[in-house]
């Protein structure tokens, strides 16, 4: 009995040691560019992407310099602060870094479907700063950052 105990117990803490390193593996790598283009009104993914980060510390906007005229609302949420202070010292004295984020992508939010239909369809809730922003970008990982040009 003991023994099955054990046996039972073992393969218990393979499973969850497996399920929890796949939960922490990185997502791929995105195109912000892509993403950009791609987001669908209320999407919500997992991401690593690439870009030029600007603004404050807190709240921000990621650029690409390949779709340039397209900016994401940036919000911190780390649930890590490895390279904060990094970023935070190259924010200060550059205003801008080269970023590799991990988080949670969105893209344009709903509109409010209380609202009248004739109302929801020309509505076009934004992101940030008076919702100026089509896409959001909730960062939990700083994975490098680097001074910009």
């Amino acid at each position: 009995m003991e023994r099955k105990m054990t046996r039972w117990l073992v393969w218990l803490l393979i499973g969850l040691s497996i399920q929890i390193s796949s939960a922490e593996s990185a997502p791929g790598k995105a195109s912000l560019c892509d993403l950009q283009r791609g987001a669908k009104e209320g999407e919500r993914r997992s991401v690593q992407v690439v870009g030029i980060y600007s603004n404050g510390l807190e709240m921000g906007v990621l650029t690409d310099p390949a779709c340039s005229s397209q900016h994401t609302w940036v919000e911190l949420d780390l649930r890590s602060t490895t390279n904060k202070e990094m970023l935070r010292s190259i924010l200060d004295s550059k205003g801008h870094a080269n970023v590799v984020f991990e988080g949670e992508f969105f893209g344009p939010e709903r509109p409010d479907p209380n609202l009248p239909e004739a109302i929801r369809k020309s509505d076009h809730p934004g992101w940030g700063h008076l919702g100026a922003f089509k896409t959001k970008l909730v960062v939990h990982i700083i994975r490098s950052v680097k001074a910009g040009k």
